[in-house]
Protein backbone atom coordinates (compact mmCIF):
# COMPACT_ATOMS: atom_id res chain seq x y z
CA UNK A 1 0.00 0.00 0.00
CA UNK A 2 1.26 3.15 -0.78
CA UNK A 3 1.87 6.44 0.80
CA UNK A 4 -1.07 8.17 -0.70
CA UNK A 5 -3.72 5.37 -0.78
CA UNK A 6 -2.90 4.63 3.26
CA UNK A 7 -6.68 4.75 4.79
CA UNK A 8 -8.55 4.52 1.45
CA UNK A 9 -10.24 1.24 3.81
CA UNK A 10 -11.71 3.12 6.07
CA UNK A 11 -12.53 6.05 3.55
CA UNK A 12 -14.78 3.33 1.90
CA UNK A 13 -16.22 2.35 5.30
CA UNK A 14 -16.98 6.05 5.93
CA UNK A 15 -18.95 6.36 2.34
CA UNK A 16 -20.53 3.13 3.33
CA UNK A 17 -21.84 4.79 6.09
CA UNK A 18 -23.05 7.89 4.18
CA UNK A 19 -25.04 6.09 1.98
CA UNK A 20 -26.41 3.71 4.94
CA UNK A 21 -27.77 6.36 6.83
CA UNK A 22 -28.83 8.76 4.27
CA UNK A 23 -30.99 5.20 2.46
CA UNK A 24 -32.48 5.61 5.76
CA UNK A 25 -33.49 9.11 6.82
CA UNK A 26 -35.04 8.82 2.84
CA UNK A 27 -37.00 6.40 4.25
CA UNK A 28 -38.44 7.86 7.18
CA UNK A 29 -38.85 10.95 5.27
CA UNK A 30 -40.64 9.01 2.44
CA UNK A 31 -41.56 5.97 3.32
CA UNK A 32 -42.42 5.54 7.14
CA UNK A 33 -44.93 7.88 8.96
CA UNK A 34 -42.00 9.13 11.63
CA UNK A 35 -44.50 10.57 13.82
CA UNK A 36 -46.58 7.81 14.17
CA UNK A 37 -43.83 5.54 15.19
CA UNK A 38 -41.82 8.00 17.50
CA UNK A 39 -45.66 8.39 19.34
CA UNK A 40 -45.08 5.05 20.57
CA UNK A 41 -42.65 3.48 23.23
CA UNK A 42 -41.46 1.73 20.63
CA UNK A 43 -40.88 3.76 18.32
CA UNK A 44 -38.63 5.96 21.04
CA UNK A 45 -36.64 2.96 21.91
CA UNK A 46 -36.15 2.38 18.11
CA UNK A 47 -34.42 5.74 18.17
CA UNK A 48 -32.13 5.48 21.23
CA UNK A 49 -30.94 2.01 19.66
CA UNK A 50 -30.67 4.42 15.79
CA UNK A 51 -28.46 6.87 17.97
CA UNK A 52 -26.10 4.16 20.04
CA UNK A 53 -25.28 2.47 16.69
CA UNK A 54 -24.31 5.70 14.45
CA UNK A 55 -22.66 6.50 18.24
CA UNK A 56 -20.53 2.89 17.62
CA UNK A 57 -20.08 3.04 13.66
CA UNK A 58 -18.72 6.61 14.11
CA UNK A 59 -16.06 5.38 16.97
CA UNK A 60 -15.08 2.41 14.29
CA UNK A 61 -14.07 4.93 12.01
CA UNK A 62 -12.62 7.39 13.85
CA UNK A 63 -10.77 4.42 15.60
CA UNK A 64 -9.54 3.21 12.15
CA UNK A 65 -8.05 5.81 10.90
CA UNK A 66 -6.43 7.80 14.16
CA UNK A 67 -4.68 4.80 13.98
CA UNK A 68 -3.56 4.61 10.33
CA UNK A 69 -2.66 8.41 11.41
CA UNK A 70 -1.00 8.77 13.97
CA UNK A 71 0.04 5.37 15.48
CA UNK A 72 -1.77 3.20 18.81
CA UNK A 73 -0.25 5.05 21.79
CA UNK A 74 -0.99 8.70 20.20
CA UNK A 75 -4.96 7.65 19.65
CA UNK A 76 -5.49 5.45 22.63
CA UNK A 77 -3.88 9.00 24.59
CA UNK A 78 -5.73 11.38 22.26
CA UNK A 79 -9.21 9.20 22.64
CA UNK A 80 -8.57 8.59 26.98
CA UNK A 81 -7.85 12.42 27.31
CA UNK A 82 -10.49 13.75 25.35
CA UNK A 83 -12.96 11.61 26.71
CA UNK A 84 -12.29 12.58 30.05
CA UNK A 85 -12.10 16.00 29.57
CA UNK A 86 -15.92 15.85 28.10
CA UNK A 87 -17.05 13.83 30.73
CA UNK A 88 -15.70 15.68 33.39
CA UNK A 89 -17.09 18.99 31.21
CA UNK A 90 -20.69 17.20 31.79
CA UNK A 91 -20.60 16.02 35.24
CA UNK A 92 -19.43 19.53 36.61
CA UNK A 93 -22.66 20.47 34.83
CA UNK A 94 -25.01 18.58 35.98
CA UNK A 95 -23.72 18.68 39.32
CA UNK A 96 -22.94 22.41 40.03
CA UNK A 97 -24.17 24.15 36.46
CA UNK A 98 -20.43 25.16 35.95
CA UNK A 99 -19.82 25.14 32.19
CA UNK A 100 -23.38 24.83 30.54
CA UNK A 101 -26.06 25.78 32.48
CA UNK A 102 -28.74 24.20 34.71
CA UNK A 103 -29.68 20.82 33.52
CA UNK A 104 -29.90 17.23 34.10
CA UNK A 105 -29.96 13.61 32.10
CA UNK A 106 -33.11 11.41 32.87
CA UNK A 107 -32.74 7.48 32.67
CA UNK A 108 -33.15 7.61 29.00
CA UNK A 109 -29.36 7.53 27.60
CA UNK A 110 -28.24 4.55 29.18
CA UNK A 111 -26.17 4.09 31.83
CA UNK A 112 -24.77 7.01 33.94
CA UNK A 113 -22.17 8.17 36.37
CA UNK A 114 -22.43 10.81 38.40
CA UNK A 115 -25.34 11.88 36.57
CA UNK A 116 -23.70 11.38 33.22
CA UNK A 117 -24.85 8.80 30.34
CA UNK A 118 -21.44 7.31 29.43
CA UNK A 119 -23.17 7.40 25.70
CA UNK A 120 -22.84 11.17 26.25
CA UNK A 121 -19.61 11.27 26.98
CA UNK A 122 -18.60 9.11 23.48
CA UNK A 123 -20.84 11.31 21.14
CA UNK A 124 -17.80 14.04 21.71
CA UNK A 125 -15.66 11.43 19.76
CA UNK A 126 -16.96 12.04 16.48
CA UNK A 127 -17.09 15.27 16.01
CA UNK A 128 -14.13 16.33 17.94
CA UNK A 129 -12.14 13.93 15.31
CA UNK A 130 -13.75 15.90 12.44
CA UNK A 131 -13.50 19.29 13.87
CA UNK A 132 -9.66 18.64 14.39
CA UNK A 133 -8.29 17.40 11.22
CA UNK A 134 -10.63 19.97 9.25
CA UNK A 135 -8.71 22.88 11.34
CA UNK A 136 -5.55 20.82 9.57
CA UNK A 137 -7.15 21.27 6.30
CA UNK A 138 -8.26 25.19 6.42
CA UNK A 139 -4.41 26.08 8.09
CA UNK A 140 -2.16 23.28 7.74
CA UNK A 141 0.87 23.52 10.30
CA UNK A 142 4.49 23.68 8.78
CA UNK A 143 6.92 21.58 10.52
CA UNK A 144 9.33 23.91 9.75
CA UNK A 145 7.62 26.59 11.74
CA UNK A 146 9.48 27.94 15.07
CA UNK A 147 7.56 26.83 18.35
CA UNK A 148 6.25 30.02 19.38
CA UNK A 149 4.63 30.85 15.75
CA UNK A 150 3.16 26.65 16.03
CA UNK A 151 1.86 27.78 19.41
CA UNK A 152 0.11 30.52 17.86
CA UNK A 153 -1.16 28.63 15.73
CA UNK A 154 -2.35 25.58 17.79
CA UNK A 155 -4.24 28.31 19.55
CA UNK A 156 -5.97 29.40 16.66
CA UNK A 157 -6.43 26.14 15.60
CA UNK A 158 -7.94 25.09 18.86
CA UNK A 159 -10.47 28.07 18.43
CA UNK A 160 -11.32 27.34 15.38
CA UNK A 161 -12.00 23.82 16.12
CA UNK A 162 -14.17 24.71 19.02
CA UNK A 163 -16.22 26.76 16.77
CA UNK A 164 -16.99 23.82 14.35
CA UNK A 165 -17.56 21.35 17.40
CA UNK A 166 -19.64 23.92 18.79
CA UNK A 167 -21.63 24.74 15.39
CA UNK A 168 -22.94 21.06 15.42
CA UNK A 169 -24.79 21.42 18.88
CA UNK A 170 -26.78 24.23 16.88
CA UNK A 171 -28.85 21.57 15.87
CA UNK A 172 -27.80 18.72 18.21
CA UNK A 173 -29.56 20.55 21.17
CA UNK A 174 -32.98 21.68 20.15
CA UNK A 175 -33.62 18.01 18.83
CA UNK A 176 -31.96 16.23 21.94
CA UNK A 177 -34.57 18.14 24.39
CA UNK A 178 -37.15 18.03 22.34
CA UNK A 179 -36.60 14.36 22.76
CA UNK A 180 -35.93 14.44 26.69
CA UNK A 181 -32.65 13.33 26.43
CA UNK A 182 -31.34 16.32 28.68
CA UNK A 183 -33.55 19.07 30.19
CA UNK A 184 -32.55 22.78 31.27
CA UNK A 185 -34.08 23.26 34.18
CA UNK A 186 -34.43 27.19 33.59
CA UNK A 187 -34.72 26.88 29.39
CA UNK A 188 -33.22 29.19 27.65
CA UNK A 189 -33.30 32.01 24.50
CA UNK A 190 -32.21 29.66 21.65
CA UNK A 191 -35.46 27.78 20.12
CA UNK A 192 -37.71 28.88 23.19
CA UNK A 193 -40.16 27.51 21.07
CA UNK A 194 -38.79 23.58 21.42
CA UNK A 195 -38.91 22.47 25.67
CA UNK A 196 -38.88 25.64 26.89
CA UNK A 197 -35.42 26.60 25.10
CA UNK A 198 -31.23 26.36 25.45
CA UNK A 199 -29.22 28.99 27.30
CA UNK A 200 -26.31 30.59 25.71
CA UNK A 201 -24.27 29.15 28.58
CA UNK A 202 -24.68 25.87 26.74
CA UNK A 203 -22.68 26.83 23.24
CA UNK A 204 -19.86 28.79 25.87
CA UNK A 205 -19.39 25.58 27.42
CA UNK A 206 -19.43 23.50 24.81
CA UNK A 207 -16.71 26.11 22.97
CA UNK A 208 -14.41 25.61 25.92
CA UNK A 209 -14.83 22.33 26.30
CA UNK A 210 -13.97 21.50 22.80
CA UNK A 211 -11.15 23.95 22.99
CA UNK A 212 -9.59 22.56 25.72
CA UNK A 213 -9.88 19.17 23.43
CA UNK A 214 -8.40 20.83 20.59
CA UNK A 215 -5.60 21.92 22.19
CA UNK A 216 -4.82 18.61 24.48
CA UNK A 217 -4.79 17.11 20.92
CA UNK A 218 -2.48 18.94 19.09
CA UNK A 219 0.25 18.72 22.28
CA UNK A 220 0.15 14.63 22.04
CA UNK A 221 -0.38 14.61 18.11
CA UNK A 222 2.97 16.70 18.07
CA UNK A 223 4.75 14.64 20.68
CA UNK A 224 3.78 11.25 19.05
CA UNK A 225 5.30 9.66 15.91
CA UNK A 226 5.45 11.21 12.49
CA UNK A 227 1.68 11.54 10.94
CA UNK A 228 0.93 9.86 7.77
CA UNK A 229 -0.78 12.37 5.43
CA UNK A 230 -3.07 10.24 3.10
CA UNK A 231 -5.98 12.25 1.57
CA UNK A 232 -7.92 9.73 2.46
CA UNK A 233 -6.90 10.37 6.15
CA UNK A 234 -6.54 14.18 6.44
CA UNK A 235 -9.07 15.30 3.78
CA UNK A 236 -11.17 13.20 2.62
CA UNK A 237 -12.00 11.25 5.69
CA UNK A 238 -12.42 14.62 7.76
CA UNK A 239 -14.81 16.39 5.41
CA UNK A 240 -16.78 13.16 4.99
CA UNK A 241 -17.50 12.59 8.48
CA UNK A 242 -18.30 16.36 9.03
CA UNK A 243 -20.33 15.87 6.46
CA UNK A 244 -22.76 13.01 7.87
CA UNK A 245 -22.56 14.48 10.96
CA UNK A 246 -24.26 17.66 9.27
CA UNK A 247 -26.51 15.36 7.09
CA UNK A 248 -27.71 13.36 10.04
CA UNK A 249 -28.78 16.62 12.26
CA UNK A 250 -29.99 18.24 9.11
CA UNK A 251 -32.30 15.74 8.05
CA UNK A 252 -33.49 14.83 11.58
CA UNK A 253 -34.77 18.63 12.32
CA UNK A 254 -36.56 18.60 8.86
CA UNK A 255 -38.15 15.20 8.99
CA UNK A 256 -38.28 14.17 12.83
CA UNK A 257 -38.61 17.75 14.57
CA UNK A 258 -40.33 19.35 12.11
CA UNK A 259 -38.44 22.93 11.98
CA UNK A 260 -36.38 23.99 8.88
CA UNK A 261 -35.50 26.61 11.03
CA UNK A 262 -32.77 24.82 13.30
CA UNK A 263 -31.95 23.34 10.08
CA UNK A 264 -30.75 26.45 8.04
CA UNK A 265 -29.05 27.83 10.97
CA UNK A 266 -27.00 24.22 11.23
CA UNK A 267 -26.57 24.98 7.88
CA UNK A 268 -25.09 28.62 8.37
CA UNK A 269 -22.86 27.45 11.13
CA UNK A 270 -21.29 23.83 9.68
CA UNK A 271 -21.71 24.62 5.98
CA UNK A 272 -18.66 27.13 5.49
CA UNK A 273 -16.41 24.33 6.91
CA UNK A 274 -17.84 21.79 4.40
CA UNK A 275 -17.64 24.55 1.72
CA UNK A 276 -13.44 24.95 2.66
CA UNK A 277 -13.35 21.40 3.07
CA UNK A 278 -14.38 20.79 -0.60
CA UNK A 279 -12.66 23.43 -2.43
CA UNK A 280 -9.50 21.91 -1.11
CA UNK A 281 -10.33 18.83 -2.47
CA UNK A 282 -11.24 20.16 -6.06
CA UNK A 283 -7.87 21.87 -5.42
CA UNK A 284 -6.32 19.42 -4.90
CA UNK A 285 -7.90 17.92 -7.77
CA UNK A 286 -6.83 20.22 -10.19
CA UNK A 287 -3.49 20.74 -8.85
CA UNK A 288 -3.18 16.67 -9.41
CA UNK A 289 -5.18 16.74 -13.09
CA UNK A 290 -2.24 19.58 -13.98
CA UNK A 291 0.31 17.92 -12.60
CA UNK A 292 -0.38 14.66 -14.52
CA UNK A 293 -1.03 17.25 -18.13
CA UNK A 294 2.47 18.98 -17.45
CA UNK A 295 4.61 15.36 -17.05
CA UNK A 296 2.49 14.12 -20.42
CA UNK A 297 3.46 17.26 -21.89
CA UNK A 298 6.93 17.22 -20.83
CA UNK A 299 6.95 13.52 -22.00
CA UNK A 300 5.82 14.83 -25.46
CA UNK A 301 8.70 17.41 -25.98
CA UNK A 302 11.24 15.01 -24.95
CA UNK A 303 9.86 12.54 -27.12
CA UNK A 304 9.79 14.57 -29.74
CA UNK A 305 13.73 15.82 -29.21
CA UNK A 306 14.41 12.53 -29.09
CA UNK A 307 13.20 12.15 -32.45
CA UNK A 308 14.28 15.06 -34.03
CA UNK A 309 18.07 14.09 -32.53
CA UNK A 310 17.48 10.56 -34.09
CA UNK A 311 16.52 12.25 -37.76
CA UNK A 312 19.73 14.72 -37.57
CA UNK A 313 21.97 11.94 -36.49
Amino acid sequence: MTGQSIGKGSFKYLLFLIVMNAAVLLALYTVIDTNALLATEHGNNLLRIGVLLFVVELLIFIGWSSVLVCGWKTSIAAFVLTFLIAFTAEALGVNTGIIFGNYYYPDILGPQVVGVPILVALAWEPILFASFYMTDILVPVKEKDSFWKKMLLWLGLAVIGAVATTAWDMMMDPFAVSKGWWVWRDGGPYTPYIAGGVPISNFVGWFITAFVCQLVCRFIKIRGPRTNHSPYLTLYGPVGLYFLLFLMLFSVSVIILKRPDVAMIGTMCMGPFLVVGLLRILNMHENILAGLAFRGKSGVIADSSMKESGQEE
